[in-house]
């Protein structure tokens, strides 16, 4: 068990160095930067009052993104049908892929599928550990990362063949 007294320098660390992380992984998920901003605020939050209940400090990362995807899929459960197209526009971050069309055909993917293709190309977890990450079998992952790797194939292709 963590000490929540002896932590408040070490857990304020650990945020900062892991904020781009939790960003990437918000926006796989949601695609609006103010939910992105709301999701992590909330994960940090939940962290921090259940710090105790992490038992090993070199867990924190896994154990917060863990938090912070709840809290995503939580969000996006709450989150009305409708989409604003003005909120798909303000999306100038580092992980946003500046090739349009790419990020166009990552966005018509599943929320699942992208966080399983955050999770692997840009934070570099492997199968096994996205598995524990998000609560699902290595197979299942392996499907995501096929199927959201085909259809974006698949987008690019079509929008190539258009031109």
């Amino acid at each position: 068990m963590i000490n929540r007294s002896c932590c408040d320098a070490w857990f304020s660390r650990e945020i900062e160095k892991l904020g781009p992380t939790l960003f990437r992984v918000a926006f796989a998920i949601l695609r609006n930067r103010t939910d992105c901003e709301d999701a992590a605020q909330n994960a940090v939050l939940k962290a921090y009052r259940n710090l105790s209940s992490l038992k090993q400090r070199r867990y924190f990362k896994t154990w917060l993104i863990q938090i912070l995807k709840n809290e995503c899929f939580d969000m996006l459960k709450r989150r009305r049908p409708t989409l604003n197209v003005d909120e798909q526009g303000d999306l100038s971050y580092e992980m946003t892929v500046p090739d349009m069309d790419l990020n166009r055909a990552f966005d018509r993917l599943s929320p699942e599928e992208r966080l399983t293709i955050t999770l692997y190309y840009y934070e570099g977890y492997d199968t096994r550990q996205i598995a524990q990450l998000t609560e699902v079998s290595e197979g299942t992952v392996r499907s995501r990362l096929s199927r959201g790797r085909a259809s974006l194939r698949s987008s690019l292709q079509e929008k190539e063949a258009a031109q």
